[in-house]
């Protein structure tokens, strides 16, 4: 179904009733041979004069009409199959033998689809400027919606202190000359500018361009200390034009000063008449000669190469960076795409006569390559500062460890200071020392125990528990930064050293019975013990730049403390009760925490770095 049509069926809620859309589209597709081969003819402009007497008639219009209507069928047949790039093939070619606002249509629509948003929204304001007083008012408003969207996807290019006269190609596509009446809009994404001028070294940049937005480039030119020339004739002497490097340089015979080595080179003329691309090597303060015969070129190739930057070469002749775009002789042929830091890659393409085929080649990352290998950092000293939350499941020992029945344990928890500093290498290793301190306390209630009187039974009972521990962290680390990217990098740490403080038991609402079943209340009473431990602390950060030598930094540790005391922290059972009516008791000797405590610190961090 023609481009335009559907729009027109959607614009008049066809599209959900298929009987009535099939009857409107037939009818007006069955129109559309008559309509796209004389639109113009129906309606002469008011102020046309009339031919002189003498004037020779007039060419063959029905002629050039049927065949513009046959290439305007095959890009409907190819559009219906999503071949975007064989219909805009048969589009274009109706256009340039008798133009209509269908094909133009047509043209646009798959332009658009091709991802090609800078030609299609010039498609489309050619429509409507050439056609707007002829367009059906569906397909009119459809187009301007679609201008509309287009122009969110494009963006503008200006072209600054280029030569003037230099030629400026983008894509393969020549945009004109320096200094440009107005900047380019290109497609959003990446492009390939080159800009020449005989006598200079060619510019080349690859920039890239956002949607709706402004950018610039500064194409200026070195002239040329050392230059050769060239000519080039066509051994028939048809005047064709001269491409060289892609440029346009004028109609043959040609000669002029390139600089020395490799220049691709080809002729084109009207219709199909042309060469392919030839190589030729130009040698300092000498003149080349070069004759070609032109030939009919009735296929074309279009080769669009991921990244944009990379080098097209087509039966082995180098034929420029970046989207290229030219006739060839039908048959095989054999394209190669190569970009530094890419794998090359190799693609045999059968043309057929009077098609266009497109090639897109995305190249596959070489991960040998040094091209991705990140620039090294400098070496540098670090100083940072960590305040952390400290988690911890269970104290363990004889005291969190017996809290099963009856007993709440609420998790363990606490804050954590600690400063780094170190020195860290330009591959990414570091090292450097540690110290903070350290506080985390867990409260246990209903916890069962016993106080055992002088000489009687225990008596059964429950206390409530608060251990906290309480300590300087003293030690080191070993590191290594990984940058995600140009400004994240990711830490990764393992820190060693000791910690040496107190740990504290304070018990409260003790309530007992005594051996004669009288009831009686104790606490509270603390105790405080010296605690050594042993850490191991593998740890995690990002950090994000703030400004030059400054990072915010987040990240999760997980200190593992191993109890090195001697002895370990345990309640001290010579620490006398009052045990009720049965006089004075004590409480059993119980460890105040696990030979290993596991802790878990998130924590947010400021990064200083001296280099």
């Amino acid at each position: 179904m023609p481009p335009c049509l559907i729009q027109i069926a959607r614009h008049h809620g066809l599209r959900g009733r298929p009987l009535l859309a099939a009857a409107a589209l037939g009818l007006l597709l069955a129109r559309a041979p008559s309509a796209i081969a004389a639109p113009e003819e129906a309606r002469p402009p008011a102020d046309a004069a009339p031919p002189p007497a003498d004037a020779a008639p007039p060419p063959a219009g029905p002629t050039a009409r049927e065949r513009a209507a046959e290439h305007y069928r095959r890009g409907l047949a190819f559009y219906d199959r999503r071949d975007w790039s064989m219909a805009l093939a048969e589009y274009l070619a109706a256009r340039q033998i008798y133009a209509s606002w269908a094909a133009t249509s047509g043209a646009a629509l798959c332009l658009s689809h091709l991802g090609r948003h800078d030609e299609a929204l010039e498609m489309f304001e050619a429509l409507l400027r050439d056609f707007g007083d002829r367009l059906p008012a569906a397909a009119k408003d459809a187009a301007q919606r679609k201008l509309d969207e287009l122009r969110q996807l494009v963006g503008i290019l200006e072209v600054d202190a280029a030569e003037p006269g230099a030629q400026i190609v983008i894509d393969g596509r020549h945009r004109g000359e320096a200094p440009l009446r107005a900047p380019l809009r290109l497609t959003s994404g990446g492009h390939w500018v080159r800009v020449f001028k005989e006598g200079f070294a060619p510019f080349e940049q690859r920039v890239e361009i956002a949607g709706d937005r402004l950018s610039r480039v500064r194409a200026r030119l070195q002239p040329l200390a050392r230059l050769g020339r060239l000519r080039v004739m066509e051994k028939e002497g048809r005047p064709l034009e001269v491409v060289v490097d892609g440029n346009v340089m004028a109609k043959v015979p040609w000669e002029g000063l390139l600089a020395p080595g490799e220049h691709t080179v080809a002729l084109r003329g009207e219709g199909n008449l042309g060469t392919p691309p030839v190589r030729v090597e130009v040698t300092v303060d000498r003149t080349v000669p070069l004759t070609l015969s032109a030939e009919e070129l009735a296929a074309s190739l279009r080769v669009e190469p991921v990244p944009v930057s990379a080098t097209v070469a087509v039966d082995g002749v180098t034929v420029g960076r970046g989207v290229w775009e030219g006739r060839l002789r039908a048959g095989a042929h054999r394209v190669e795409i190569a970009a530094p830091g890419f794998l090359p890659e190799s693609r045999r393409v059968v043309l057929g006569r009077d098609h266009t085929e497109v090639a897109r080649v995305t190249l596959e990352r070489d991960p040998s390559s040094p091209f991705w290998r990140r620039p090294a950092r400098p070496s540098r000293f670090v100083v940072e500062a960590v305040t952390s939350a400290v988690l911890v499941p269970s104290f363990g020992g004889d005291v969190a460890g017996t809290c099963i029945r009856g007993c709440e344990a609420s998790l363990g928890a606490g804050a954590s200071t600690v400063l780094q500093a170190g020195y860290e290498l330009g591959m990414g290793l570091g090292f450097g020392v540690t110290a903070g301190y350290l506080a985390a306390a867990q409260r246990l209630d209903s916890r069962a125990i016993t106080v055992t009187p002088v000489g009687l039974p225990p008596n059964q009972g429950t206390v409530d528990d608060r251990l906290a521990l309480r300590a300087a962290l003293l030690g080191g680390w070993l590191g290594f930064t990984l940058p995600l990217d140009e400004r994240v990098p990711l830490h990764f740490r393992l820190g060693a050293g000791v910690l040496t403080g107190s740990l504290l038991d304070e018990r409260t609402r003790g309530a007992f019975l005594s051996s004669g079943g009288a009831p009686y209340t104790l606490g509270p009473y603390v105790q405080k013990h010296p605690a050594l431990f042993f850490h191991a602390t593998p740890e995690v950060r990002i950090s994000l730049p703030l400004a030059r030598h400054i990072q915010l930094s987040a990240g999760v540790a997980f200190p593992v403390l191993v109890d090195v005391g001697h002895p370990r922290p345990a309640w001290d059972a010579t620490q006398a009760v009052p045990a009720g009516e049965d006089g004075r008791g004590a409480f059993p000797v119980e460890r105040l925490a696990g030979p290993v405590l596991l802790t878990i610190a998130p924590g947010i961090g400021a990064r200083y770095e001296f280099y």
